[in-house]
């Protein structure tokens, strides 16, 4: 059995999933309708070359066994009749992988008109999305192009967070970690908190919105111009519907905004990493002043400068030091007191998570037969809503997984609708 060591974000998210079911989803949208029978054995075939099955644990490793017969029960689950996506996906949110006979992978298959989705929620302390990407490549390709599956076993990640702190650069990188924890410390004391009441409901419910077609290129062409990226955009308008739709206590001393932002760290390794199977994330998050919130130019200028600074200090890296401090942390608070830990030092109005699939095997299939591709990220702990935006061609969607115990789901549609109109306004001429 193919073995690695936990990590810090995977003990983090441990913790978190003992709060709340922390799982996440990615979905293909087909064109067709799908046979059920044809997706059950491509799935467990997929799963058996990779080497994925049920997870064992031992103390701080892990490792996958391959499927067998006992555990081919656990196929792909089929939504009854008149079921939707956003039902389906948001009662699989709740739901708990407490059976440890179970693999962390529960795939699903949800008819429509002319089309259809199959897709996979899984326990997220497994794997990142880089690499549920690759277990839902191997799924596609069995059904549409046999010719490219894979025969040998995915390489579990064989490196910790360490790694960022090499003897080369790890005076710096500590240094750098310091610093960063004590700004950013500093700057939360001067953002507002969520409005969170007692005794909180921790279910969660998603969401998904199309922006309409032909929008992505002249967005792209205002970043270009205006020196910043379509994820500063996407941070900007999400800030602005924050502020806007989510409810926050108002302070005197306490007026600007806070954003969290997951960023893939792999491109930061300096060795290899894009093919092994695990988990490397990491945190940025930027605060947004109230004079700049009005302003749709002045907040986008605002949050790509510091997603810059940060970019150039290393800071996604260096999370990792905010994360013991989590593990440490999570070990001597209850599970029922995490939610008001987390406002109370990191005060999240929401986050996001942002993937270019243009840059991904996903493209060779787009747009026949695979119309969309789906990504559902887990709220946490940390914050009421998180923005799942996703590229791929010509179109983008953004997905949002909130708890309506926060923000009620009443909300959602001028949440969206604020988004869409932050980014349209952004393309116009200043």
């Amino acid at each position: 059995m193919n073995v690695s060591t936990i990590n810090v974000f995977q003990r983090l998210a441990r913790q978190w999933d003992q709060v709340h079911p922390y799982n996440a989803a990615q979905i293909l949208k087909i064109r067709g309708n799908g046979d059920v029978q044809a997706l059950q054995n491509a799935w467990h075939d997929a799963l058996n070359d990779l080497g994925l099955g049920r997870v064992r644990l031992d103390g701080g490793a892990y490792g996958y066994e391959r499927l067998n017969g006992e555990l081919r029960q656990y196929g792909v689950q089929r939504a009854p009749a008149g079921t939707t996506l956003e039902d389906w996906v948001s009662q699989q949110l709740n739901r708990r992988f407490d059976n440890p006979g179970e693999p962390p992978f529960r795939p699903f298959f949800i008819a429509g008109d002319g089309h259809y989705h199959a897709g996979v929620i899984y326990h997220h302390w497994v794997a990142d999305s880089v690499s549920i990407r690759t277990v839902l490549e191997e799924w596609f390709v069995r059904l549409y192009d046999p010719a490219r599956s894979r025969r040998i076993p995915v390489r579990l990640a064989d490196c910790g967070y360490r790694e960022f702190f090499r003897l080369s650069r790890g005076v710096a990188a500590v240094g750098h970690g310091l610093l960063s924890s004590a700004r950013w410390a500093s700057g939360f004391r001067r953002v507002r908190r969520v409005v969170v009441p007692p005794q909180t409901d921790l279910n969660v419910r998603w969401a998904v919105r199309t922006v309409p077609p032909g929008a992505l290129g002249p967005l792209h062409a205002a970043a270009r111009a205006r020196h910043c990226t379509l994820n500063d955009v996407f941070m900007a308008a999400i800030a602005r519907a924050c502020d806007r739709h989510v409810p926050l206590k108002q302070r005197p001393h306490r007026k600007g905004l806070a954003l969290g932002a997951i960023v893939d760290l792999r491109p930061y390794f300096g060795r290899e990493l894009s093919d092994a199977f695990g988990l490397f994330l990491g945190f940025t998050n930027v605060i947004c002043k109230p004079r700049d919130l009005e302003d749709v130019h002045r907040l986008v200028a605002a949050i790509a400068r510091q997603n810059r600074q940060q970019k150039r200090l290393g800071i996604p890296q260096t999370s990792a030091m905010r994360m013991l401090a989590g593990v440490a942390a999570g070990r001597m608070i209850s599970a029922d007191r995490m939610v008001d830990f987390y406002q109370k030092h990191l005060p999240l109005a929401g986050g996001i998570s942002n993937v270019n699939m243009n840059r991904s095997w996903a493209t060779r299939y787009h747009p026949d037969p695979l119309m969309d591709y789906i990504r559902v990220s887990p709220t946490g702990p940390m914050m009421p809503l998180v923005f799942a935006t996703t590229t791929l061609g010509e179109q983008f969607h953004f997905a949002l997984t909130y708890r309506p115990s926060v923000v009620p789901p009443e909300r959602i549609d001028a949440i969206a609708e604020t988004f869409v109109q932050f980014i349209n306004e952004f393309q116009k001429p200043t």
